[in-house]
């Protein structure tokens, strides 16, 4: 077992893989159907346009290195001995990326295991994960809800969430989880916010996603409304990341 885990690779699955596929799916179907009963010219343009999405995705995910960890060396700063939140891990991406940093602390990843966000999600993979990067006694996986954190106040050193807010339909629920992340955070406690940003060229990359994704002036404004301070800000890997603290 020891030697299968070492031969293998880690993976942090393709985001959103079926939802998308069926929206490129749909828009081809509709762009036929236009070429055979409307107009040739459009019902190829839609065409077109659904498989310029289809690129876009699969350039994002290979830009995005689902094989690898996020590498968060340069922007948390940490002694080695905090006790860290990754909320919506996922299959640990970011649980791992900080589990790296740490000797004697501890991070936590929680998720409700969202099978249609990430095809398999389970806390199983998040630990054969941890297993082949060699940080499995540094991360726990658990089930947990980012609207109601099942943690005590306080409880946190850091939190960290990456691709969260994007994830969420509305403000109101985008500020409840950062209510959430702030309770359980320890005052001066940092959180580490991680977008794919909405911009022009995510727009012309993707244009069937760019909808669903924040802008750094929108993520910012939230961050501000839901009562942290002091932002960082840094643009790394195609994703924003808005580092801020809990005021004391």
């Amino acid at each position: 077992m020891k030697k299968e885990i070492k031969n293998k690779r880690s993976h942090y699955g393709y985001y959103g893989l079926g939802y998308f596929h069926l929206i490129v799916g749909v828009d081809i179907v509709l762009g036929i159907v236009v070429r055979m009963f409307l107009s040739k010219a459009i019902g190829i343009i839609v065409i077109a346009f659904g498989l310029w999405s289809l690129l876009g995705y699969w350039v994002g995910m290979h830009f995005s290195k689902q094989h690898e960890p996020y590498d968060l060396s340069d922007i948390l700063n940490l002694k080695g001995d905090e006790k860290v939140l990754d909320v919506g891990c996922g299959l640990g991406k970011a649980t791992i990326g900080v589990a790296k940093l740490l000797n004697k602390g501890k991070v936590i990843g929680i998720d409700i295991w969202d099978r249609i966000d990430i095809i398999n999600a389970s806390p199983e993979r998040a630990y054969e994960n941890a297993e082949i990067e060699a940080v499995s006694d540094k991360v726990e996986f658990r089930t947990g809800d980012a609207f109601s954190i099942p943690f005590h106040d306080n409880s946190f050193d850091v939190v960290v969430a990456a691709s969260l807010l994007d994830s969420f339909g509305s403000d109101s629920k985008r500020l409840k989880f950062l209510s959430e992340a702030l309770r359980v955070l320890k005052p001066d406690g940092k959180f580490l916010s991680m977008e794919p940003l909405r911009n022009l060229g995510m727009v012309i990359a993707c244009p069937l996603l760019a909808w669903k994704f924040l802008s750094k002036k929108r993520c910012i404004d939230l961050l501000e409304q839901a009562g942290f301070t002091n932002l960082e800000y840094k643009y790394k890997n195609e994703m924003g990341h808005f580092l801020v603290e809990k005021r004391r």
